[in-house]
C-alpha cells in the first residue's frame, strides 16, 4: 500500500466510445462529434464459463504478433483480440483519457471489486472505477463499458476515496449501480447513476481509516485498516455491530466473502496469521512462528478459503479456515512459482459450483519476465489466469505483456467484477514510462 496523495481537481474530459471494428466516436470539451460506423448491439445475455478458455500450460507471451498491435500508440477505446486465447480486450485509458494524466488504473488484486455487476440490456454493461495520476496525485473517474461495444459516460467522481483501495462497488445484484466509498473519514453509499450519496439504514459509518475497504457476498460485512494501518475493523452494516483488533504485526486482512471470518495477516515470504470469527467475536491462535507454515498474502479470498502461494513461492496453496478458527494448507498446484498476486472478488453460488465450494474459481496474476531465474517453469508467464480451488482445472485468461523489471503500479492486478464478466488489470504495454487500465470480456455461455 501507499501512503495517502492529495487530489488535484477533476480536469475537463474527453470521451472515447468504441465503436465496431476500429471506429472510435470522440466527444470533446465543445461537444464535436464524428463517427464512420453506426454502433453495434450488446451482445446476448450469459454466465462466465472459463472452461471456454485454453487450459493453461506455461505459455509464453506472442510477443511479436502482440507488438505488432502497437497498443501504447492506440487510443482509449481500442480493442483487440489475446494472441494466445483470442480473448476481446479493450484499453480503458490513454494519456489524454479520462483527463490527462501520467499513468492510469487500479491499486492491487483484492480488496472490493472495481468493475460493478453487469447491468442494462441483459446485464452486459458495467461501471469501472479508473485512477488517473497526475504529477504524482490521483483522483477517480468512472466509465461504463458495454461488452462487445466500447465505453460511454467518462466522469469524474463527485465524492473521492481516500485512494484506490477505498472503493467497492456492491456484490449484490439488483445493486449493480452502487459504490461504496470510504473518504477516509466515513464510509457512504455512492449511486453511480445518479452520481450523488444515496445513504440508507446505517449509512454512513464514521471512522478514520487508511484503505483496504472489502465487502462480503451480502454487503453486510465491511472490513478495512483504521489510519494507523494496523488495527483492522469490522462493520455490520444491518446491525451497526462494530469491531476491532490490533495485531503489531498486522499487513493484510482478509474478509470471508461468506462473512463469518477475517484472517488477519503480516505479509512477506514467512507469514503470520490470526483468524478472526465475527460469528462469535472470537480470536483464533497467532499462528506462523516459529515454523511459518504460510505465505497466505497476496491472496484470493473467497467463500470458506483463500488461495495463493507456499512460502517458498513455487506452488499454489489453499488455506481453509477451520475451527480455532484458524487456517490449514493444502497443495493444490505445484506448478506455480515466482512473483503473483491473486483475486476472489468473483462471487459464484453454490449452485455454480455445484454445491462444492472448494471448486470456486480464483484469479492469478503471474508477474516475473524472462529475467526472473525460474521463468522456463513459471505457470504464468506475463499472465492473467483462473483456477480452481479444489486443484482441478487451471485456465489462461490473457498475457498483459508488462516487462520487468516492476514499479509498484506496473503489477497487472487482475480483477474481476462480481459477476465474472469482465477483468480489470493494468499494462505497461511492453514500454517504459507509463502504464493504462485494461477490460477483458470472460468468455460467456448461455445460461
Amino acid at each position: 500500500m501507499r501512503a495517502a496523495r492529495p487530489k488535484p481537481s477533476p480536469a475537463s474530459l474527453i470521451l472515447v466510445v468504441a465503436l465496431a471494428g476500429s471506429a472510435v466516436l470522440s466527444i470533446g470539451c465543445e461537444g464535436s462529434t464524428s463517427a464512420s460506423t453506426p454502433a453495434p448491439k450488446p451482445e446476448s445475455g450469459g454466465v462466465p464459463d472459463p472452461t471456454l478458455l485454453p487450459a493453461a500450460s506455461g505459455q509464453a507471451p506472442k510477443d511479436a504478433a502482440y507488438n505488432a498491435l502497437n497498443v501504447p500508440g492506440q487510443p482509449a477505446g481500442f480493442s483487440y483480440n489475446d494472441p494466445t486465447t483470442n480473448v476481446k480486450v479493450w484499453k480503458v485509458t490513454s494519456a489524454t483519457v479520462p483527463t490527462a494524466n501520467t499513468s492510469a488504473g487500479h491499486d492491487y488484486d483484492e480488496g472490493g471489486p472495481e468493475a460493478s455487476r453487469g447491468w442494462g440490456p441483459n446485464n452486459n454493461t458495467f461501471t469501472l472505477l479508473i485512477g488517473a495520476w497526475v504529477s504524482g496525485t490521483d483522483t477517480h473517474y468512472l466509465v461504463d463499458f458495454t461488452r462487445g461495444v466500447g465505453f460511454s459516460n467518462y466522469r469524474p467522481l463527485t465524492v473521492q476515496p481516500a485512494r484506490d483501495l477505498c472503493a467497492a462497488f456492491s456484490n449484490v445484484a439488483g445493486q449493480e449501480r452502487i459504490l461504496y466509498i470510504h473518504t477516509g473519514t466515513q464510509l457512504v453509499r455512492y449511486n453511480t447513476a445518479t452520481m450523488q450519496v444515496e445513504n440508507t439504514g446505517h449509512f454512513p459509518l464514521v471512522n478514520n481509516v487508511y484503505g483496504w475497504l472489502q465487502q462480503d457476498k451480502t454487503d453486510t460485512w465491511f472490513a478495512g485498516l483504521l489510519a494507523d494501518n494496523i488495527t483492522v475493523w469490522v462493520w455490520n452494516s444491518q446491525t451497526n455491530q462494530y469491531l476491532t483488533d490490533l495485531e503489531s504485526w498486522t499487513n493484510e486482512p482478509y474478509l470471508d466473502r461468506d462473512g463469518r471470518y477475517v484472517t488477519i495477516t503480516s505479509g512477506g515470504t514467512y507469514t503470520t496469521t490470526r483468524v478472526w470469527d465475527l460469528l462469535t467475536n472470537t480470536l483464533g491462535p497467532v499462528q506462523g512462528p516459529p515454523t511459518y507454515q504460510f505465505h497466505d498474502s497476496h491472496s484470493a479470498s473467497a467463500r470458506g478459503f483463500s488461495v495463493g502461494l507456499d512460502p517458498n513461492g513455487t506452488a499454489e496453496q489453499r488455506y481453509d479456515i477451520v475451527s480455532g478458527p484458524q487456517l490449514t494448507m493444502t497443495q493444490i498446484y505445484a506448478n506455480n512459482g515466482g512473483e503473483s498476486h491473486h483475486s476472489g472478488n468473483w462471487i459464484q453460488s453454490n449452485a455454480d459450483v455445484g454445491g462444492i465450494l472448494q471448486k470456486q474459481w480464483t484469479y492469478v496474476t503471474g508477474e516475473s519476465g524472462p529475467d526472473y531465474a525460474y521463468y522456463n517453469t513459471l505457470q504464468w508467464k506475463l499472465a492473467a489466469g483462473i483456477q480452481r480451488g479444489d486443484g482441478s482445472d487451471q485456465r489462461l485468461l490473457l498475457h498483459h505483456y508488462d516487462p520487468t523489471p516492476y514499479t509498484y503500479f506496473d503489477t497487472p492486478w487482475a480483477k474481476p467484477s462480481p459477476d465474472g464478466k469482465v477483468v480489470l488489470f493494468n499494462s505497461k504495454m511492453n514500454q517504459q514510462g507509463r502504464w493504462d487500465l485494461f477490460v477483458a470480456e470472460v468468455p460467456l455461455r448461455n445460461p
